[in-house]
């Protein structure tokens, strides 16, 4: 028998999106375009995002996968307001977010911040790890006193396992390790008491035996601040390890979305399937019945400077008809959970009914 607290673990995880609530933040229906041009010097369009939907919820993990030039980063840009949508709107708390300056582009950057993928760059190496995070709680909160400000600073090292902070507080970025200058980098983004953290490939500079560390912190950040984390990874599998949910990302679209474990086990859509034959499986070896998926042997980067009807993974899929490019993308939602598919292959399964 399940016990009562498993219960409602249970069915908080099977709860649809649409029926959490009030997303935190909110991408709807976003388009971003950048001028450029192509290898001729011709002047074209490059479709960075191309009608995005994507929410964040309090609480929750959500993983943004997708090789580059897919448009993860574009996503947590236009976040973190360093990009504007070329159409669509971004949401926070239910509210359009429409700030440009003064006291509500300063409230807005309090409750979203941004974690850079290289802490080596992110962190002034001439100033003390004290000055680094204090200098922020400083800007934010004026009238906190100096004294509390260092207490605060002090009990920001300490949420990210920097024990004991006296240790740190008077060192340089350049004394410490990858591992320790990415905590002082989440530190100071929780100086400000978040509501969504965006972090941007957090662990690619780091070493693979402390990567772990840092998703870890992530984790319990989670739980223990109830942030809402956006973590961008081209690594599908440690997407599985962090995440609640995962969103595939190509071309500027998010091909598929759902709960995590069912996008790694059922996943529909072809270039789900591609990165996830590109990403470590023990189940291979270990003969644990696991689902096992053929790699596509087609390596092309995503061309985002065409406007298609269809697909844009067409020309590379193994499966692919000619209506995915002749025809409108569809978005199939399942019946069963919240997963949804933009691809054809959805159409003759029973679960998935047609959105639009």
């Amino acid at each position: 028998m399940v016990p009562p607290s498993a219960q409602s673990d249970l069915a908080e995880a099977i709860v649809p999106e649409t029926d959490r609530g009030t997303p935190v933040l909110e991408a709807r229906d976003v388009h971003v375009h950048f001028p450029g041009t192509d290898s001729a010097g011709r002047p074209v369009t490059i479709r960075a995002l191309d009608g995005v939907d994507l929410s964040l919820h309090a609480g929750q993990i959500c993983a943004l996968v997708g090789e580059s030039g897919s448009g993860k980063t574009t996503i947590a840009r236009l976040f973190a307001l360093i990009h504007s949508p070329t159409s669509g709107e971004i949401r926070f708390k239910g509210e359009p977010v429409k700030v440009r300056g003064g006291r509500a582009e300063r409230a807005y950057y309090r409750n979203v911040q941004l974690i850079y993928q290289d802490p080596f760059a992110s962190l002034n190496g001439l100033k003390k790890i004290r000055t680094i995070i204090s200098r922020v709680v400083k800007i934010h909160y004026p009238r906190l006193g100096r004294k509390r400000t260092q207490e605060r600073t002090a009990e920001l090292l300490q949420k990210v396992n920097l024990t004991p902070p006296e240790r740190y507080l008077d060192r340089y970025p350049t004394d410490l390790s990858g591992g320790q200058r990415q905590r002082v980098a989440i530190a100071r983004t929780l100086a400000v008491d978040p509501d969504v953290l965006l972090a941007d490939e957090p662990t690619s500079m780091l070493d693979a035996s402390i990567r772990l560390d840092v998703l870890n912190l992530l984790s319990d950040l989670r739980e223990s601040e109830d942030v809402a984390v956006l973590y961008i990874t081209h690594d599908i599998a440690s997407a599985r390890y962090l995440s609640d949910r995962i969103h595939v990302m190509y071309g500027g679209k998010v091909v598929e979305s759902g709960p995590t474990e069912r996008i790694v086990s059922a996943p529909v859509h072809p270039y789900t399937q591609l990165l996830l034959s590109a990403a470590p499986d023990p189940a291979r070896f270990k003969g644990s019945g696991a689902p096992v998926h053929e790699a596509i042997p087609d390596a092309r980067p995503v061309d985002t400077t065409k406007e298609l009807r269809g697909c844009r993974f067409a020309d590379r899929c193994p499966v692919a008809t000619p209506r995915c490019t002749t025809e409108d993308l569809p978005l199939f939602r399942s019946t069963e959970d919240d997963h949804t598919v933009q691809c054809w292959q959805a159409e003759n399964a029973a679960e998935y009914v047609r959105q639009r």
